[in-house]
């Protein structure tokens, strides 16, 4: 029997333009992580922040002793003067220069957080990867009790982190869920390379409820494994559902009449319509036999059919 999935609502998920955008830093102990936590898991105090803010607070503290350098060279350069006059020029000089120098780094402060986010980041890898090891525990530990959370924790981490093994932890999660239209859900990210039925089994979920998701690197990913789809129980409807899914682009039918051919008289009537009036608004595309096969499909099993009728 199988076992009933669970339904539930996903905490958001928030996307960045950038990977690192993720990760934050302990300003006490310089402790990595992906996660949403409030409080350090190394040492317990709540002092993370986004590591591009700790860039920004870097670039602010080596801006600030640059200008401290400029004002000990006046202070040296008043000091060692002979004159008044001296004093009074070196003064001026020095409050101009470091003036100037304030006013160069305002400009520059974007491209010096940069500078000091790459070298952050390059100089901590080794901690990314611990704080990274200590997120994957948590995980871990919390598939155990809750399934959900372990999804979310892992759904954080594959942001920075890209494996498989990651992936199909994920995958395997979402396939004891009761998966919605309207959840937020991803597919390309989860690709692997070799075939691995629960993800076959998600492709299938996804050619169902949200069609959109479905693209060149999952048609390709089940024509590689078709023969081995065939052999799993809802093997043919899977096959079935992915072709359903691209007929909904000509740019999808043009790539692969063949695949949508060996499957179009297992197709749903929603999504043979679909295809029929394709096949009808390209008359002079023949797309290696499909239109034949439409045509007789559709004189065999829909001919009378009043949704039909339209595109006689």
């Amino acid at each position: 029997m199988m076992a009933k999935k669970k339904p539930l609502i996903l905490r958001p998920y928030h996307k960045t333009r950038y990977a690192y955008e993720k990760l934050r830093i302990c300003k006490h102990c310089r402790f990595f992580t992906v996660l949403w936590e409030d409080r350090c898991a190394n040492c317990g105090r709540e002092a993370l922040i986004p590591v591009m803010q700790q860039a920004r607070i870097q670039a602010k503290r080596s801006m600030q002793n640059e200008r401290l350098i400029a004002l000990l060279i006046t202070l040296a350069a008043v000091l060692f003067s002979q004159t008044l006059l001296q004093i009074i020029l070196c003064l001026a000089g020095g409050i101009l220069l470091t003036g100037l120098l304030w006013w160069f780094q305002r400009k520059m402060i974007e491209p010096e957080t940069r500078r000091q986010l790459e070298r952050l980041l390059r100089s901590s890898q080794r901690r990314i990867i611990e704080g990274i090891y200590t997120n994957l525990t948590t995980a871990s530990a919390a598939i155990k009790d809750d399934e959900q959370l372990g999804y979310e924790i892992l759904r954080e981490m594959a942001t920075i982190v890209h494996n498989d093994r990651i992936r199909l932890q994920q995958i395997m999660l979402l396939q004891s869920f009761a998966l919605r239209k309207d959840m937020d859900l991803t597919l390309e990210p989860l690709m692997i390379s070799d075939f691995e039925p629960a993800l076959a089994e998600y492709i299938g979920e996804l050619a169902k409820i949200k069609r959109e998701l479905i693209k060149h690197q999952a048609i390709r990913y089940v024509l590689r494994y078709e023969r081995e789809i065939l052999d799993m129980k809802n093997g043919v409807r899977i096959m079935a559902l992915v072709a359903g899914a691209a007929v909904r682009m000509k740019t999808y039918v043009d790539a692969y009449p063949d695949f949508i051919l060996r499957y179009v008289r297992h197709l749903p009537k929603d999504r043979f319509l679909r295809l029929y009036r394709l096949v009808r608004r390209n008359p002079d595309q023949t797309w290696n036999g499909l239109r034949n096969e439409v045509s007789a499909l559709y004189n065999e099993k829909y001919r009378w059919d009043p949704e039909f009728q339209n595109w006689d």
